[in-house]
């Protein structure tokens, strides 16, 4: 006669109820609300269009800046919804001796031109020239006047006090 056993499992969690188990606590996000987290920095677009300094001021408000870019961020913001479609202001804008600056004082260290760009030279005294730095869509950069209106994207360094 053959004889069959038959094993079965009774471990408690077999028993526990679905509502009895508790979920992971939820991982704190590093950034303000609105901003998405990128390698230790907080980034948002804006699409309600601005001039660049008002941009720049909203930035601020938020304790950021308009972002500045290397090009391990630039591939990031440019795949964000809004700029796969419509140039945005970024944080470059050029400085009184010539050359180019971050508005987050950061050095400049990358710089991602369109065929043809920087075209404007800096005439001292007017204000209107392109001496502000947009984004287009495919990630290459211009220099365009400063009065035009573009979204635009803040930058906001990670700290504790998200993390709190």
């Amino acid at each position: 006669m053959v004889s069959s056993a038959l094993l079965i499992n009774v471990s408690p969690l077999f028993f526990t109820s679905a509502s009895s188990i508790n979920p992971p606590a939820p991982t704190k996000n590093p950034c303000p609300s609105g901003y998405t987290s990128w390698y230790q920095n907080c980034y948002k677009v804006v699409e309600t269009p601005a001039t660049w300094d008002d941009a720049e001021a909203a930035c601020q408000q938020e304790g950021g800046n308009l972002a500045s870019i290397d090009m391990s961020y630039d591939q990031f913001i440019r795949n964000m919804n809004y700029t796969k479609y419509h140039n945005i202001w970024i944080g470059l804008t050029r400085d009184s001796s010539f050359g180019w600056a971050w508005s987050d004082n950061m050095p400049v260290g990358f710089l991602n031109w369109a065929p043809g760009e920087p075209s404007a030279a800096f005439h001292p005294g007017d204000v209107a020239e392109e001496n502000c730095v947009e984004m287009y869509h495919d990630g290459n950069w211009n220099d365009n006047n400063c009065l035009q209106k573009r979204g635009f994207a803040c930058r906001h360094r990670q700290c504790k006090d998200f993390l709190d």
